[in-house]
């Protein structure tokens, strides 16, 4: 029994430790698949009760969502989203480093996509980032810049319409103004913001129009009454904000009506009213506020000479901005690990995404390549088949212009049996009689054949000057000694790779060899010089059987 019941003890506390953790972790895997403009009603919901950890997770979710590829609509709710993570780090997790980074990265967003309805929110953000800063750094005494921010903040909200921004901006501008005796200096925005046109929407409206009544009272040094109408605010406050940022609120009532009950001379209850504010902080754990407050204690006590007093809340003061200071820079462990597991999760998601995004492309870049392939071996076959029809005509149109040579030669050779070779000058009659002479040396004699063939030969072989040869070969055939063998040759060789009985056994290049061609690549120049095409395309033609057919389209002047 005391073991089932200590394993049943065990369980309890696994299953207390994982309903732990799933509170610190709402549902992030169900959440980073809702709709982001879900998420961020969502988080605006869980924000106004008060819940950051649930409202952290929607908005950190849309910030890591964030693509220079998606929709406008997408890219200003995640911005909206990313602004609302920097607020959070700054109000709740006292973070104001990580803050700082979530804000140049919504301003960042903003300008790269204009989205001018979020630039005073951001800017009024960068307002309060820099003035609690200067806070901190100046020991809570005041500083000209401190009103610089919130007026540049303000007005920038007002310039822009945008009322909502307008108003946070005139409540820390008041609040600013009075806590440090200098309402003066921010007479136009208060007639600026007295003038201005709120739409009912926004539930600030009423407190902050009462507030701004008090502040020019105090203003004008009508004392009573706005000791009279701060004393009302507490009624004006809007009631859909969360309770931390009603409890703020209240403090800052009670510094307003601190403030003028000191014009008053009513010291014991401006001390209540500083009391009743570090109540507050306390019970709302508003730390960030309480270093502030026991300055303006301390200030209160050196005013009246109670340097005894003043001392014990100057060191409380210290001691308070030093827990505020090692609080923002160390979170609790829980809180630690909290933001840790929300930024490896933001992490995994924008992996997968980018591993996603990664194959698209190699998806898209394999069908852009298979395309490519299919245009080019298209390019190539529809080029292969017009190459085919092409060497199909001008192998019909040579074996025509062969059959024409055949009877021309068996014509040339019954003349010759009735002319005898009679010698004669130089004149049209011996040039014709010359060149029948060269022509039935190139028809009939194997020497032209010979690697080396030279004109000397030719003149020697038709018994005459090779100065007289070359002239009737020039005026003629209108060509040069070599081209003139080189068309016999081509004629030759036309015959043997046609000839598949006597010159089949033989390869291209002995064919070309055995007529006077050093190599094939010379035979395969010359020989597609004379016919358009190679003479291995020639020989598949003659071996396929291609049809005799002339082509009167053709236009190459294959033989002559």
């Amino acid at each position: 029994m005391r073991g089932i019941f200590v394993w049943l003890m065990l369980v309890a506390t696994a299953a207390t430790a994982y309903a732990a953790e799933a509170a610190r972790m709402p549902n992030y895997d169900r959440w980073k698949d809702l709709p982001s403009q879900t998420l961020l009603d969502m988080g605006n919901a869980y924000w106004q009760v008060d819940k950051v950890d649930s409202a952290l997770v929607c908005f950190m979710i849309l910030s890591n969502r964030y693509d220079g590829q998606m929709p406008i609509t997408e890219k200003s709710t995640c911005c909206e989203a990313t602004l609302r993570v920097a607020k959070l780090y700054m109000h709740y997790f006292c973070d104001y480093q990580l803050s700082y980074r979530y804000l140049l990265k919504a301003d960042k967003m903003s300008q790269e996509n204009h989205f001018q309805h979020l630039s005073s929110d951001i800017c009024e953000s960068m307002s309060v980032l820099q003035a609690n800063r200067i806070e901190i750094e100046n020991n809570n005494f005041y500083n000209p810049k401190l009103l610089e921010l919130f007026k540049n903040s303000f007005n920038h909200a007002v310039t822009c319409r945008h009322y909502l921004t307008a108003c946070i901006s005139f409540f820390n501008l008041s609040y600013a103004a009075m806590k440090y005796h200098h309402v003066s200096d921010i007479h136009h925005e208060l007639l600026t913001f007295h003038s201005l046109i709120i739409p009912d929407s926004i539930t600030l409206k009423p407190y902050l129009q009462q507030l701004c009544e008090g502040v020019m009272a105090f203003e004008e040094k009508k004392y009573q009454e706005a000791m009279d109408i701060f004393s009302q605010l507490e009624e004006f406050l809007p009631q859909d904000e969360g309770p931390k940022s009603i409890a703020r609120k209240r403090t800052m009532t009670c510094v307003f009506k601190y403030t003028v009950l000191m014009s008053l001379n009513r010291n014991a209850e401006a001390l209540q009213e500083l009391d009743n504010a570090e109540k507050n902080e306390r019970e709302n754990q508003l730390y960030d506020a309480i270093a502030e407050l026991l300055r303006i204690k301390q200030e209160y006590y050196e005013k009246h000479g109670n340097t005894a007093l003043a001392k014990e809340y100057e060191l409380k003061y210290y001691k308070a901005k030093d827990e505020f200071i090692n609080r923002s820079k160390l979170l609790s462990v829980d809180q630690q690990k909290f933001l840790f597991e929300l930024e490896e999760m933001g992490e995994e998601v924008k992996d997968l995404e980018t591993q996603q995004r990664i194959r698209d492309l190699v998806i898209a870049g394999i069908g852009l390549l298979a395309l490519l392939v299919i245009v080019i071996l298209a390019y190539v076959w529809r080029n292969y088949k017009s190459t085919q029809q092409r060497n199909l005509l001008l192998f019909q149109k040579n074996q025509e212009l062969l059959a024409l040579e055949a009877q021309e030669k068996e014509r040339k050779a019954q003349l010759a049996e009735a002319k005898k070779y009679k010698s004669s000058p130089m004149d049209d009659p011996a040039k014709g009689e010359l060149l029948q002479r060269l022509c039935d040396i190139m028809e009939n004699n194997t020497e032209i054949y010979d690697d080396g063939f030279t004109l000397d030969q030719l003149a020697s072989l038709v018994g005459s000057n090779p100065n007289y040869v070359s002239q009737v070969i020039n005026e003629k055939k209108g060509c040069n000694f070599n081209t003139f063998v080189n068309e016999y040759r081509i004629k030759e060789a036309c015959r043997r790779l046609t000839d598949t009985e006597q010159y089949g056994g033989l390869t291209i290049e002995a064919i070309g060899q055995s007529l006077g061609f050093k190599s094939r690549t010379n035979f395969t120049a010359i020989f597609k010089r004379f016919t358009g095409m190679t003479p291995a395309a020639y020989q598949r033609m003659a071996r396929n059987g291609a049809p005799l057919v002339v082509s009167s389209s053709e236009s190459q002047i294959v033989l002559t």
